[in-house]
């Protein structure tokens, strides 16, 4: 049975810039040997990977409920209904991830870095669970975690790294 991944949340508010910094980390993780998986939560937004008119569009407009489509070069399957985080992670274990990144899903239990781009949002450090650090856009926020600038990609994939280390023994 192959071992679970590391699975680590980055959380904020919108705009706070979890999608770019995943995007900055993402490469540096498959560089260094790791499998990424990326869970991405849509909060109350119908999102639409189909485009309408194309063919699984119009099969999802016919009424089925799992629409798989295939190339030579990628695979994608798209469910009419919500799929829980751990049940996503499974999925993505299954693919052969080492290291699960999750945007969003403030209120599940993995370990979270928290993104903090103004004053205000300093409340979700109070709020919380499963910190392991916090990634600032000003210097000086104070917190009990290890705290790192939102443009230190490299200190942040060492980070995590660590992390990852210390939780899964890899």
């Amino acid at each position: 049975m192959k071992q679970q991944p590391y699975v680590l949340q980055l959380v904020g508010y919108s705009n706070s810039g979890k999608t770019t910094l995943l995007t900055k980390l993402i490469p540096l993780f498959e560089q260094s040997g790791l499998r990424v998986g990326v869970v991405k939560h849509d909060g109350g937004h119908d999102f639409e990977v189909d485009q309408p008119g194309k063919d699984t569009w119009r099969y999802r407009e016919a009424g089925a409920t799992l629409v798989a489509i295939t190339s030579a070069t990628k695979t994608a399957i798209v469910e009419q209904r919500p799929t829980t985080l751990p049940q996503l992670v499974e999925r993505l274990t299954q693919a052969g991830a080492d290291l699960v990144l999750v945007e969003g899903f403030k209120r599940e239990a993995y370990p979270k870095l928290v993104l903090i781009r103004k004053p205000e949002d300093h409340e979700l450090l109070d709020t919380l669970t499963s910190i392991v650090g916090v990634v600032a856009w000003e210097s000086g926020t104070a917190s009990k975690w290890p705290q790192f600038a939102i443009d230190d990609t490299q200190a942040i994939h060492l980070f995590v790294k660590q992390q990852m280390a210390l939780s899964t023994g890899k």
